[in-house]
C-alpha cells in the first residue's frame, strides 16, 4: 500500500522568520499575524537555521505504518501527524515532503519487509518505522538500503538495539519504565511481594524483555508469580487471568498493548482478582473497549499528556492538533513522537546542509545525529523553552526522557511520580 502527500536559536531573526510565514497564517482560525507571531517563536525556540533551511526542496519521507491489523487502531494518525508537522515545517521556511505510506499490517514480517524494499528501491533517504521496526523485520533493508529511521512507538526494545541507521525516540517499554515502577511499589505498595505478568507472546523476544524486567527486583523482595503470555490481538484473556488468580499475586503487570489492554481489564475486573494493575501505554481505543472496568489502572511509561503541555512547543503542538487533525482520538505519546519525529529529519537535513552535504543520502543524516544525539522535544522543558531529548549513541534508544506514573479514573490520569529512564530522579508526587 503506498500514499503520496505532499534546541535553540542558530541566528534566527524573528524578522527574516515572520517574513516567510505570512501564507501560512491561514491554517488557524487566529488572526494571520498573530499565528505567525507563534510560528516563529516555536522556530526559535527549536532552533532553526534560517540559511540552511531547506526552503524550496522537496524531500520523500517513507513510513511503515499499522495502516491495518489490531494496531490499526490509531486511525487519522498515521498521515495526519506527519502532515500537521510538514505544514508547519513548510510555514517555518523548511522544505516540503512528500510522504509514501507503507502498510506493516501490524506486525506481519512479510508485509515490513516487502514495504522497506520498495522505500530502499525508490532511494528514500529517511523512514517513520513503528512496532520497532515491524518486529525486526525491517531492520536488516533498513540497513541494506541506508535508509535514516526513526521509530517514535516501539523505540529500540531489546531487540532493536545497536542497529545501523535505526533509532528509537520512546522509551523503552516496559523496561525503561520498570525501575520507576519498581522505585514506586517500594513507597506506596511497601506490602506487595509477589508480581504477576501478562504480556504478549513473540518467543525469544518477550524472553528477552522479561529476563530483563525481572533483574530489577534483585535487592527487593519481590518475586515473580504468573508468567503467563497472549497473541498480539487477543480478545479473550480468561485462561490467563485464571492463572494468574491461581498465583496469588499481589500486583499485575499487564505488558500488552494497543486495544489488547483494553480486553484484559474488561475480564479482569470481574475476576475477583482486586489486585493493583501497571501497564506500560495508554490508548484510548483501550480505555473505550474497557469502559469503567479501566479506572485505577496504573501506567508507567513517557506519558504525553495534552491537559498539561511541558513547554510551549509542546502546547502548540496541542492547539494545532485539536484545530485540524480530523482524529476523535486526542494526542496522546504515539502522535507527539511522530509529529516530533519529523522536526528531527528536519533537523538533520539542516546540519547536512549546513556542512555542505547532500541531505537526500540517509549515510549523511544518521551521521548528522551522531554529530550531536541532542534534539529539541515536546516533552520537559518549560513554560520558556521546549525538552530535549537525546540519544545514546551505543544503543541507539533514548538516553533521557521524561516518565512519569500516573493512574486512570474515569478519563483523567493523575499523576503519582516522575523520573527518568532507568528510574533516575524518581520523585514521588502528592
Amino acid at each position: 500500500m503506498e500514499v503520496r502527500n505532499g534546541g535553540r536559536g542558530f541566528g534566527l531573526t524573528r524578522k527574516e522568520m515572520l517574513a516567510g510565514l505570512g501564507s501560512a497564517a491561514a491554517m488557524a482560525g487566529m488572526s494571520g499575524s498573530a499565528r505567525a507571531a507563534q510560528l516563529a517563536q516555536i522556530a526559535e525556540l527549536i532552533g532553526v537555521d534560517a540559511k540552511h533551511s531547506g526552503k524550496g526542496l522537496t524531500f520523500d519521507i517513507g513510513m511503515s505504518a499499522p495502516v491495518t491489523g489490531p494496531a490499526g487502531i490509531f486511525g487519522s494518525h498515521v498521515t495526519d501527524l506527519p502532515k500537521l508537522a510538514f505544514s508547519h515545517i513548510e510555514a517555518m521556511g523548511g522544505p516540503k515532503f512528500n510522504l509514501i505510506l507503507k502498510d506493516n499490517k501490524s506486525g506481519d514480517p512479510q508485509a515490513g519487509v516487502q514495504s522497506v524494499r520498495e522505500l530502499g528501491f525508490a532511494h528514500v533517504p529517511m523512514m517513520l518505522t513503528s512496532e520497532v521496526a515491524d518486529l525486526a523485520a525491517e531492520l536488516t533493508g533498513i540497513k541494506q538500503y541506508k535508509i535514516f529511521s526513526l521509530d517514535g512507538s516501539g523505540g529500540t526494545s531489546l531487540f532493536g538495539q545497536h542497529r545501523s541507521y535505526f533509532w528509537g525516540t520512546i522509551a523503552i517499554t516496559p523496561n525503561d519504565a520498570i525501575p520507576g515502577v519498581v522505585k514506586y511499589m517500594l513507597k506506596a505498595m511497601p506490602g506487595a511481594k509477589k508480581i504477576s505478568f501478562c504480556g504478549w507472546d513473540l518467543g525469544g523476544l518477550s524472553d528477552a524483555v522479561e529476563d530483563d524486567a525481572q533483574r530489577y527486583f534483585q535487592g527487593t523482595n519481590f518475586v515473580l508469580g504468573a508468567n503467563e503470555r497472549s497473541k498480539m490481538g487477543a480478545t479473550d484473556y480468561s485462561a490467563n487471568i485464571q492463572k494468574i488468580k491461581s498465583s496469588d499475586c499481589d500486583v499485575v503487570w499487564a505488558i500488552v498493548y494497543a486495544e489488547d489492554i483494553g480486553y484484559f481489564m474488561k475480564q479482569y475486573s470481574t475476576s475477583g482478582i482486586n489486585k493493583p494493575v501497571f501497564t506500560f501505554s495508554n490508548p484510548v481505543a483501550a480505555q473505550q473497549i474497557a469502559g469503567p472496568a479501566y479506572n485505577g489502572i496504573y501506567l508507567a511509561f513517557d506519558l504525553f499528556d495534552p491537559k498539561v503541555p511541558s513547554n510551549p512547543w509542546s502546547k502548540f503542538f496541542v492547539d494545532e492538533y485539536t484545530a485540524h487533525v480530523s482524529s476523535t482520538v486526542p494526542p496522546e505519546n504515539y502522535g507527539a513522537n511522530t509529529y516530533e519525529d519529523t522536526f528531527i529529519f528536519w533537523q538533520c537535513i539542516m546540519r547536512v546542509l549546513k556542512a555542505g552535504g547532500n541531505p537526500k543520502d540517509g549515510v549523511q543524516l544518521d551521521a548528522a545525529l551522531r554529530k550531536n544525539p541532542k534534539f529539541p522535544s515536546l516533552y520537559g522543558g518549560s513554560s520558556s523553552a521546549v525538552g530535549e531529548i537525546e540519544f545514546d549513541l551505543e544503543t541507539h534508544s533514548v538516553k533521557h526522557r521524561p516518565m512519569m506514573i500516573a493512574q486512570y479514573q474515569n478519563g483523567k490520569v493523575e499523576q503519582k511520580a516522575h523520573f527518568d529512564i532507568g528510574g533516575a530522579d524518581f520523585k514521588m508526587l502528592g
